[in-house]
């Protein structure tokens, strides 16, 4: 009872947010102590590791839709059809693969004293971390060396500048056959969904880290590659960048940004370009717009 005999007013109800906030932090909780195995059936229980909780199966989940999103973006953009190459940029990106490579393979040898070592504490979590970091890296390694190695794009100009030139491939012998794909297919269609995957195994160890499955010491590789790559990515969209999706896509998807290189490279290569100068700037343009469908403007 109030003062004069006056019942009391009941307490305002709580602000709807604060109620909604209240349900987000008891589904968080659940999620976190609440194994997946739960969730399944008796017969996929034996393919789930008992550890992994419901929160971390939706993180992964969700990473994965993430990556399909960016994979079909990908795929359904068509290429530019011309292209600016800046020359002093190239040079610098050429200089700067040099040390995502040494960090590359000098952390190559870590995740795989990590799992083999007897003194390591193996569990599915660490396992599969370790793992990841180590694909990751092999990919990366993978990778860069295709992407900055122009002895394949060299061939394909041999083959097609001085033997196939001015002739149709009925004319050809019958011990030479034209390959059925070309160095260029995978720039035009976009780039390699596995050269793709050497950043989402970084990724998905990051963001396991930020989400608080793992210790961000546990997955300092990961970390150091992302932002190798961030500034690789940086250099390489100011060198060229041939796909119509803009900054934010290509930052997911390095063989987008990084394939084309290989047929760029070839222009700083003095042995390739000759003593004709322009003829033979015009030569490789040509050859390069025919392998890959892009016209370069070139700027030196």
């Amino acid at each position: 009872m109030g003062w004069f005999g006056k019942k009391a007013l009941p307490p305002p109800p709580p602000p709807p947010f604060d109620v909604f906030k209240e349900q987000v932090l008891d589904h968080y909780n659940w999620s976190q102590a609440t194994p997946i195995i739960d969730c399944l059936s008796d017969e996929v229980k034996p393919w789930v590791s008992a550890e992994l909780s419901v929160f971390e199966a939706a993180v992964f989940a969700g990473f994965c839709g993430f990556f399909l999103l960016v994979s079909y973006t990908h795929a359904t953009t068509p290429m530019k059809k011309t292209a600016v190459l800046n020359m002093p940029a190239l040079n610098r990106v050429n200089i700067f693969k040099e040390c995502f490579l040494g960090y590359v393979n000098a952390g190559m040898l870590e995740p795989i004293m990590a799992i083999a070592s007897s003194d390591y504490d193996v569990t599915t979590r660490s396992l599969l971390l370790n793992t990841f970091q180590l694909l990751g890296l092999f990919s990366w390694l993978y990778l860069l060396s295709d992407a900055f190695d122009i002895s394949d794009t060299q061939q394909a100009f041999v083959y097609q500048d001085r033997i196939r030139k001015d002739k149709q491939d009925k004319d050809m012998p019958d011990w030479l056959k034209k390959a059925k794909k070309g160095e260029g297919d995978d720039i035009r269609k976009g780039g390699s969904l596995f050269a793709d995957m050497a950043l989402w195994f970084m990724l998905a160890c990051s963001f396991a880290a930020f989400t608080g499955v793992v210790s961000h010491r546990d997955v300092i590789h990961s970390h150091s590659i992302c932002i190798l790559w961030a500034i690789l990515h940086h250099m390489s969209r100011r060198a060229t960048a041939w796909r119509g999706t803009g900054y934010f896509h290509t930052l997911f998807a390095p063989s987008a940004a990084l394939l084309p290189l290989e047929y760029c490279l070839n222009l700083i290569d003095q042995e390739m370009i000759g003593d004709d100068g322009l003829e033979d700037l015009e030569t490789w343009r040509a050859f390069i717009k025919d392998e890959t469908g892009v016209e370069l403007t070139i700027v030196a």
